[in-house]
């Protein structure tokens, strides 16, 4: 017999044991198995429509928020338990609430620009009860009229 022949026929009798034995189910044994799957639900895992947000040109003296929207997209609550700032000129507020699998909730981050001047990037670390961590960015250009003044000085 040829050699590609024989192949064809091992692999049509291993199709056919893997349908005869998933034939053999049980209506018992196939809500024991849904019921095990249930028991092991994803960890819930947040998902953010963006991560990063430029509020364009500021000027310096200027507070401005935005918020960065996330849903729980995983198969249990999860709920944000820290966020971790790269400067002092921002301010991150969310819920402590429980986020349910499929809901949404923000975090808003606010920008005070007091002190600052030229191109500003900053971060915020999200972590969540699952471990997650996300970072969020936001960017702008400051425009700070006494550093200016300072620079034009010293030409």
């Amino acid at each position: 017999m040829n050699i590609r022949i024989k192949s064809v026929l091992i692999l049509i009798n291993y199709l056919l044991i893997i349908l005869v034995c998933s034939c053999h189910w049980t209506s018992e044994s196939k809500g024991l198995a849904t019921h095990r799957l249930t028991e092991k639900k994803c960890p819930g895992k947040i998902v953010f429509d963006q991560k990063i947000h430029n509020f364009g040109t500021l000027k310096d003296g200027e507070i401005i928020s935005y918020s960065f929207i996330f849903r729980n997209v995983g198969g249990s609550p999860v709920k944000i338990i820290k966020a971790e700032k790269s400067c002092g000129c921002i301010e991150p507020h969310f819920s402590s609430n429980e986020i349910l699998p499929g809901q949404s909730s923000a975090v808003e981050l606010v920008l005070n620009t007091t002190g600052e001047w030229g191109n500003l990037i900053r971060e915020v670390t999200i972590e969540t009860s699952e471990g997650e961590k996300k970072e969020l960015q936001i960017g702008a250009y400051i425009e700070n009229k006494q550093f200016e003044n300072n620079l034009n000085t010293q030409k």
